[in-house]
């Protein structure tokens, strides 16, 4: 259990009132408390697997991944994450201080991080959530809604999702998504941020052009791109590195939307299964127990590649003969398009680390126009011109280094 809301999400600027991240410490809390008493039980605590659906899914996925959780270099936490249908879950500090002093100026507390935190202990729960309510509504893929983990804190102690999906140890990693996931547009930045893109509103500006335009077609609204590509950065990263990834997509088209596959490992369901349902009723608990013991989810499901991109298409058809199976470029069309903003994103943060960094003479041009028409307007005596101003610059810092190590070496004598 963890606290959900305006009461797991507070964060108020100042760590010492109140630290942001409540409910992930409250997991932290039980997850330690498994850890010691486990064996109790007969289990190991060196073999813990986190399963998580939807925001349980990035939480499992944070706690596995933060550096400030699972410090790069030391033993993991937990030793494996089965991560169904995991989405984009960390807010900036920022934006969690805003919304979160909104809420207490609702409830009229306000003053210092430490007295608004007495008046809300002052209050009843009802109370702060009808405030919460009243100002944020309660819709999950809301920017304004605390849902989730804030970059803040002993926690989080990064800049964005990207360096959090880039902790450099490897682990056993099983995720994946439903055919179909959601409908309907995620907030503007949502994407961006499963990107950890540094220029966030050009490239959603880009590919709102891009759709326009023709030039990225795709059948799958911007909520399930989320979904699709928090799963393939994740596996891919891991697979680049060494670790065991392996990826699914859930396409029984049927019922293939989000929180479809979960009533398989739940064990109950909402909808009358049928004989190809009931089939994977039986062979869906199979898959994660097998990945819990160690082993492949099934014989033959075999590990990411980062060259092929491979994942287990489970789907049942008794009248057609379709068993789950191996398929190859996960969801390839879409990858490749938001590769390709990545690649672009990098662009732009160097043109405009050369637009800083160049010579006065240069300084009037125009870098916030289309990264590829700057490239192209410099010509190559731009290019060795700019070169030489940074190789000078080089120069001198090492010459003043050597100055620097010189007079050490007398003051020492």
């Amino acid at each position: 259990a963890y606290r959900l809301g305006m009461f797991g999400a507070i964060a108020l600027g100042d760590e010492n009132a109140v630290p942001a991240n409540l409910a992930t410490y409250d997991m932290l809390a039980a997850l330690s408390f498994t850890r010691d008493e486990i064996g109790q039980f007969g289990g190991d605590k060196e073999r813990i697997t986190l399963l998580g659906h939807s925001a349980g899914a990035k939480y499992a996925l944070m706690i596995a991944f933060s550096p400030g959780i699972s410090k790069p270099g030391e033993k993991r936490f937990v030793n494996g994450v089965i991560a169904m249908s995991g989405h984009s879950g960390l807010e900036t500090q920022e934006n969690t201080v805003q919304r979160s002093h909104a809420v207490a100026t609702e409830l009229g507390c306000e003053g210092t991080a430490r007295e608004i935190v007495d008046c809300l202990r002052l209050l009843d729960t009802d109370t702060i959530l009808e405030a919460a309510y009243k100002v944020h509504g309660c819709n999950i893929f809301s920017e304004k809604t605390p849902v989730l983990a804030t970059i803040a804190g002993e926690l989080f102690p990064i800049t964005n999702e990207r360096e959090m999906r880039e902790n450099k140890d490897p682990i056993r990693l099983m995720i994946g998504t439903t055919m179909y996931e959601m409908v309907g547009d995620a907030p503007l930045n949502r994407i961006s941020r499963v990107l950890g893109v540094a220029n966030a509103k050009e490239c959603y500006e880009k590919y709102l052009n891009d759709t326009a335009s023709g030039a990225f077609v795709t059948s799958f609204e911007e909520k399930s791109q989320e979904f699709i590509l928090t799963a393939h950065l994740y596996a891919k990263y891991q697979a680049d590195i060494g670790g065991e990834a392996y990826l699914y997509e859930y396409d029984y088209p049927v019922h293939a939307t989000h929180t479809d596959d979960a009533y398989f490992v739940l064990g109950f369901h909402e909808f009358e299964m049928d004989e190809n349902e009931k089939w994977m009723d039986r062979a869906y608990p199979r898959y994660y127990a097998n990945f819990i013991n160690g082993r492949r989810p099934a014989q033959d499901w075999y590990p990411v590649k980062p060259n092929l991109m491979n994942y287990y298409s489970v789907n049942r058809s008794i009248v057609d003969d379709v068993f789950p199976h191996m398929k190859f470029g996960y969801q390839n069309d879409l990858v490749q398009y938001y590769d390709g903003l990545i690649k672009y994103d990098n662009a732009l943060t160097l043109a405009n680390f050369m637009a800083a960094n160049a010579p006065v003479e240069y300084k009037s041009l125009n870098f916030n126009g289309d990264v590829q028409d700057f490239f192209e307007s410099l010509t190559i005596v731009d290019g060795l011109i700019f070169f030489c101003f940074l190789l000078g610059a080089l120069c001198l810092l090492c010459c003043i280094c050597k100055c620097f190590t010189r007079i050490f070496c007398c003051c020492c004598r």
